[in-house]
This record gives structure tokens, C-alpha cells and sequence, in this order.
């Protein structure tokens, strides 16, 4: 299954470097303490291969946001193989994801410009989302639908990898274009590899083709029906 974000047919679009800027939205809680060692194990990996893969990373920046009980960006926009080496993530607090919503929203309102100041021609964001539990906050919609409002041109496809306490019905609502769940064959640590793995595979498949290419199956993982479908 793939998709595409269309702009005006022009010339000068034409001739313009394709980008796809890329959120790995990671929940941090303190649920995740215990694969917290895995985690940036894992998020080393996959700046290993993005660097590695300059075609890659030049088509697909990256911003890396990780939340709890307040959200903060990891790792600013940026193509990947310029990263020297990868922030190491601390797991503590609540899984507020109102909050992120918030940040994320905030930060394609600053990334989109400076990107299409330097010449290229950016197509509608991605977000990946990873979590192992519920929100803690009650009001997170309100942040969801800002960040999904039809209405706002930029606002992004969302992607959800949902692995231990995880629930199908709100992996299915923060979802606008695909959500997996762990299908139980795997402990935590490798579910987790596993969903960064086929966010990867996404990526490598959309700088192939220069469209955003949406996994239909991860290994790990099950699809579920998403409820908000962009």
C-alpha cells in the first residue's frame, strides 16, 4: 500500500530535491525504563543506516521527539548523515501524549519553512509513533486534533507501533494511515527493533520512489483497523 502527497504540477517543483520530513515520536514513560538501554541501542542502529544511506537520509530528514510527562525534541530536523552521533533518551514519568501532539505540531510549523528555505520541495510530514501504554493525560484528543485538523495543510500522516500495554482501540484512533501491534511472538526489546526496523523499511521504499511508501505488514506485529482516516 503506498500514498502520495501531491502539490501544484510545476516546473519549478519539478526540478526541486524531494523531502519527506519524518517525526519519531518515542514514548519515554517510566514504563519503559527497563528498555531503555535497548531503545538507544536500537535508535543508534537506525542512525547508523540512515548515515549510511545518504540518498536515504537526504530524502527523508529527521526529527526525533521523545515524551513522557513533558515532550522534548531529541534530535532537531535534520538529514541524518550529518548527525556525528545519536542523543542517548532517559525513560521516566507519565505518557502524556497531549502534550506531544502539541510539540510535534509545533515544530512542523517551524520545520516545513526552514526546509522549503533551502530549496526543496517538502511533501505533507510523517509521524511514527512508538508506545508501550495508554496516555495518563484525559484531554490528549484535544492535542490529536489539532495536530490532524483537516483544515491545517501541513498536518502529517501518523504511523502507530504499539507493543506491551499498548491498546488496539487507541493505536487505532492516533492513527491516520496505518497502526501495527505486537503480535506476541517477540519480547519487548525485539518488538520495539522490530517496529524501528520497518519504519526504516518505509523509508528506504519512499526514497526509492520519492512517494511516502506505507508498510502493509510488520514482522512482530499485527494491523489493526485505524479510526481517523486522512
Amino acid at each position: 500500500m503506498s500514498t502520495s502527497y501531491h502539490t501544484a504540477d510545476t516546473s519549478a517543483y519539478a526540478t526541486k530535491q524531494k523531502c519527506l520530513p519524518t517525526y519519531l515520536l518515542i514514548d519515554v514513560s517510566s514504563s519503559m525504563r527497563p528498555h531503555q538501554g535497548a531503545l538507544n541501542e536500537t535508535l543508534k542502529k537506525l542512525h547508523r543506516a540512515l548515515a549510511d544511506s545518504p540518498r536515504v537520509s537526504e530524502f527523508a530528514h529527521m526529527s526525533i521527539v521523545a515524551f513522557s510527562t513533558q515532550p522534548w525534541v531529541v534530535l532537531e530536523m535534520v538529514d541524518m548523515e550529518y548527525v556525528p552521533a545519536m542523543p542517548e533518551v532517559m525513560c521516566d514519568g507519565w505518557t502524556n501524549y497531549g502534550a506531544a501532539f502539541d510539540l510535534v505540531r509545533q515544530r512542523i510549523n517551524t520545520d516545513l519553512p526552514t526546509l522549503r528555505a533551502q530549496g526543496k520541495a517538502v511533501m505533507r510530514p510523517c509521524v511514527f509513533l512508538l508506545t508501550d501504554g495508554e496516555p495518563t493525560d484525559k484531554d490528549w484528543e484535544t492535542g490529536f486534533a489539532a495536530l490532524t485538523d483537516r483544515g491545517w495543510g501541513r498536518r502529517p500522516h501518523i504511523i502507530t507501533y504499539g507493543f506491551g500495554q499498548a491498546s488496539e482501540m487507541t493505536l487505532a484512533k492516533v492513527s491516520t494511515k496505518a497502526a501495527f501491534i505486537a503480535d506476541g511472538t517477540s519480547l519487548p526489546d525485539e518488538a520495539l527493533a522490530r517496529a524501528i526496523n520497518s519504519l526504516l523499511n518505509s523509508l528506504v521504499a519512499s526514497a526509492a520512489t520519492e512517494e511516502l511508501q506505507i508498510p502493509v505488514e510488520a514482522p512482530g506485529y499485527r494491523s489493526i483497523p485505524v479510526e481517523y482516516v486522512d
